[in-house]
């Protein structure tokens, strides 16, 4: 029994998290102290351990001595082995009595502690605590001198002793630990999605998100507020930004819808200068957590994505980046679904043909048809155009390449560039994909 319990409370110890006995502590109307004492345990982990470690090697020793000894003399006693006599016999018990007195040992002592603690650690764990804590106190100064003396052979050995302070998880170890407490229940699956959307946002930036410049609509400079209702009422965006010379490396910053309107009621030729708002300027590189968090601090929703020449190559929306971490917002003037994508409709193999163009970004791509495509993260090119040029150089209109579980056909091939491409999906159609 003693056995059993010393390997009850070491596996328990090394599987409950210190987080569910504080949340258990915190769920009391008064505090517990046999959950402090757990809790004080985990924290010292080390040190109880080598108190099971102690218990589990002194229990072993006593049942070996004792117990084969016993249990020989019960067999030679019974006339189990009353067809041999002296010293075969005497051999042979000891061998039977070795062979049940491991079984038992290992069953009872080792494997069904373990597989109880490891099945319910948190219950195990309070239920050891007070047995343990007594043996602890006895034995400790014994326990204080193989601790001391181990770690002293693991620093000659040039190592240094493991601490639960010192333990830390990898990204991929995070997101599989959620991935199992989502799973299991104990998570729900939009925190799992908006943990994995999370980090995944952290490695990218503007230049992976942001709407590129040749699907921008602008208003000049010199436009009239007038010019600038005409254009939000043919193409119901909520902001432009304004440019010189119509020139769209030479952004002087944004106008908004509201303000437009409020303008209409004053004067609708008042030029569109007059209530143009400020927009930053970011290199392509820049993270997307700092372009959030500049956002923040400039107060404006759009900010210009400049590349090395300092040519405009885009620019980045507050909505772009929630996207990141919420997911697709579908609205009337969302250009990733509207105007980039076209069903043309079943083959006799019910798979689902798409016309899609070839600005569309390759993140979007992956958006889009909900997948993950591992060479575009081996390209540094943004569309898709772009990624089918640079490793398909040979490609001509009409001719298919198999890019994982996609069919890419390009229809259009002009001065260099592919305009369009028709996509077809190998698998099934996903039944949750975009509309």
């Amino acid at each position: 029994m003693f056995a059993a319990l010393c390997v009850s409370a070491e596996f328990a110890l090394v599987k409950v998290r210190r987080s569910a006995l504080v949340e258990l502590q915190e769920k009391r109307d008064r505090p517990s102290r046999k959950i402090a004492t757990t809790i004080h345990m985990v924290d010292n982990l080390n040190e109880y351990l080598s108190t099971t470690q102690v218990g589990i090697t002194v229990t072993g020793l006593v049942l070996g001595w004792m117990g084969e000894e016993t249990i020989a003399h019960l067999l030679l006693a019974g006339g189990v082995l009353k067809e041999m006599t002296g010293p075969s016999a005497a051999a042979i018990a000891s061998i039977v009595a070795l062979v049940l007195l491991t079984y038992i040992e290992v069953v009872l002592t080792e494997l069904v502690p373990k597989n109880v603690s490891i099945e319910f650690p948190v219950k195990v764990a309070l239920f050891v605590s007070g047995p343990l804590r007594f043996f602890h106190v006895i034995f400790y100064p014994f326990v204080w001198l193989l601790n001391k003396s181990a770690t002293g052979v693991t620093h000659l050995m040039g190592l240094r002793t493991a601490s639960e302070e010192n333990e830390v998880y990898s990204e991929a170890e995070i997101l599989s630990l959620s991935r199992n407490a989502a799973r299991l229940g104990q998570l729900q699956d939009e925190d799992y999605v908006f943990m994995e959307r999370a980090f995944e946002m952290n490695d990218k930036v503007v230049n992976d998100i942001m709407i590129d410049r040749t699907q921008l609509f602008v208003v000049d400079v010199r436009d009239s507020v007038n010019d600038a209702l005409h254009a939000y009422f043919e193409t119901k965006h909520s902001r432009f930004p304004v440019v010189a010379d119509g020139d769209k490396d030479k952004i002087l910053g944004y106008v908004f819808n509201y303000d437009i309107m409020r303008q209409t009621e004053v004067d609708r030729q008042t030029p569109v200068r007059k209530i143009i708002r400020n927009m930053p300027n970011v290199p392509e590189n820049m993270p997307i957590q700092e372009v959030l968090q500049l956002m923040i601090s400039k107060r404006t929703p759009m900010i210009v994505v400049k590349d090395e020449y300092g040519g405009t190559s885009g620019i980045v929306t507050d909505k772009d980046i929630y996207e990141e971490l919420f997911g697709s917002v579908r609205d009337e003037v969302d250009w990733v679904v509207d105007d980039l994508v076209e069903k043309l409709g079943s083959d006799d193999k019910q798979r689902m043909h798409y016309k899609i163009s070839g600005k569309m970004t390759v993140y979007d791509f992956e958006r889009y048809f909900k997948t993950d495509i591992c060479a575009f993260d081996k390209s540094d090119m943004v569309t898709l155009t772009g990624f089918v040029i640079e490793q398909f150089p040979e490609i001509r209109a009409g001719e298919t390449l198999q890019l994982e579980n996609f069919e890419l056909t390009p229809l259009d091939y002009e001065a260099a560039y592919i305009n369009e491409f028709e996509v077809v999906r190998l698998v099934k159609e996903d039944s949750t994909l975009t509309e």
